[in-house]
């Protein structure tokens, strides 16, 4: 995750430095934001999907036989489309502020890593809430 943390503006200041000259014009930067902006709310908006569908099919398979990590994977993969739908829409975000082949290489993966982090948070919020559900179930 500290990875990440320390990538992410390195990427954002590459996207800055590799833009071409003369594509800051007043007009042009303006739509360019608000499309950036669009695209970059749309794949966060995509992962609260993806969080939200996990929940819900962990909750679905709460009483289920087996491990709590297993009930995670089960609920992970249910949920895959909505991871890879998730890692497309934020490739596109970061591949739109890239010019240079070394910019697009690095936004693919950036994309690769921040889909790897998210599945990997998911799982270990998973893993601990059916732990805790399970165990509020009992003592009811």
């Amino acid at each position: 995750m500290n990875k990440l943390l320390t990538a992410l503006p390195l990427l954002l200041l590459a996207a800055c430095a590799s833009q071409p000259p003369g594509a800051t014009a007043d007009g042009a930067a303006a739509a360019g934001s608000a499309a950036a902006a669009d695209a970059g709310s749309e794949w966060q908006a995509l992962r609260a999907k993806y969080m939200d569908c996990t929940q819900k099919k962990a909750n679905d398979n709460l009483s289920a036989k087996g491990h709590s990590k297993d009930v995670a994977d089960l609920a992970l993969s249910a949920c895959q489309p909505e991871l890879d739908a998730m890692h497309n829409a934020f490739r596109s975000y970061l591949d739109a502020q890239m010019s240079s082949s070394h910019g697009k290489s690095s936004a693919r993966q950036a994309a690769a890593r921040v889909t790897s982090d998210t599945r990997d948070k998911a799982r270990n919020y998973l893993v601990r809430y059916v732990e805790r559900e399970r165990y509020l179930a009992r003592q009811n």
